[in-house]
């Protein structure tokens, strides 16, 4: 019996769990394709504050290593971003970490992309130091900042803005908070 291609967009915490669960309800199911635009496998994002306070490493913060995609015969496209979609001839297309092109067809589709940071629209939010909080390389890039500069500002005084100025205070740095609501 031919497995039906089942292509997963985006390997975040959401998606690779309703993978597990597929796995042990129909184990032989499918045929999986995963592309994820980081060049590691998924990880608990909502550990990233310790991370950054140098309390945890990413590799203790991953949930599925490589072997667990290889053991239930998922095909792995980490570093590949995904920037077509024919609906038509159901095909995904993607560039992978080393500029090839990869193209995976599919029966199913499945996209689990998550959500980006928004930045705010003001003058300077291109710059070289400023960062979002989304995921393991904006939390390196403030590790990396915090061994060059003193001071910080994090802007936003919700859960992410105090724990990355938790986290970049812990590393040594001067942070200022500025938040909206009084």
């Amino acid at each position: 019996m031919k497995k039906t291609r089942l292509v997963m967009v985006g390997k975040g915490m959401a998606g690779v769990r309703m993978l597990e669960e597929l796995f042990k309800l129909a184990p032989d199911l499918y045929e999986v394709t995963v592309f994820g635009a980081e060049p590691h496998p998924n990880y608990n994002r909502i550990l990233l504050s310790p991370v950054l306070a140098g309390e945890q490493a990413l590799e203790q913060i991953v949930l599925n290593d490589l072997d667990w995609y290889a053991s239930h015969g998922i095909k792995l496209h980490l570093g590949a971003k995904v920037g077509e979609i024919d609906r038509v001839r159901r095909v995904v297309r993607a560039v992978g970490k080393n500029g090839e092109p990869i193209e995976a067809e599919y029966d199913r589709l499945l996209l689990a992309t998550g959500s980006n940071p928004i930045m705010l629209p003001v003058p300077g939010k291109e710059l070289q130091g400023v960062i979002s909080y989304r995921d393991i390389a904006d939390t390196n890039a403030m590790i990396d900042a915090a061994s060059q500069y003193k001071k910080a500002v994090v802007i936003g005084g919700g859960l992410l803005g105090l724990e990355a100025a938790n986290g970049l205070m812990l590393r040594g740095m001067e942070v200022s908070v500025v938040h909206l609501a009084g």
